[in-house]
């Protein structure tokens, strides 16, 4: 069982100073929702192998989770693959130009282990769905207003 969710929103802002905020996983807390603060941010620069580890996650399921990096295309494609202990979560960043400036996209995947199906039958439906499609909907706000040259949020 394989719960996704997608968005995308349009950015004034160059596709490379999206890129940009991609590329800081220190930042990663002030973009995306789900990330309440960094534990390690990895070394060296984001590439294929990176790993970083977050504090944070979708109510109920919070924790601490470790991704990797598992695909760049320089300036288009982000890849990261985590593990929170419980649930597998792949996520992809597209980034596009636009007339205006550039469309990001955003792609999660949840998988839950086989024991944990019978459980997401129940709360994907009814909690899940609305929470994890609120929490990348968020991000995606958080990169346009970042982006566009915004305050971080406090």
């Amino acid at each position: 069982m394989t719960l996704k969710r997608s968005t995308g929103i349009d950015i004034n802002a160059t596709p490379d100073t999206v890129w940009d905020l991609l590329m800081q996983p220190s930042r990663y807390p002030d973009l995306m929702e789900p990330s309440d603060e960094m534990v390690d941010v990895g070394d060296g620069v984001v590439k294929e192998g990176y790993v970083y580890s977050v504090n944070g996650g979708i109510a109920p399921f919070k924790g601490k989770s470790t991704w990797t990096v598992s695909r760049v295309e320089p300036k288009s494609l982000q890849v990261h693959d985590g593990d929170d202990g419980t649930v597998k979560i792949h996520t992809d960043w597209r980034i596009s130009p636009t007339e205006s400036g550039s469309h990001l996209s955003h792609n999660t995947e949840l998988t839950p282990p086989w024991y944990l199906a019978p459980v997401m039958a129940v709360m994907w439906p009814m909690m899940m769905r609305k929470r994890t499609q609120t929490a990348i909907d968020t991000t995606m706000r958080n990169f346009k207003r970042i982006a566009e040259g915004a305050a971080p949020r406090a």
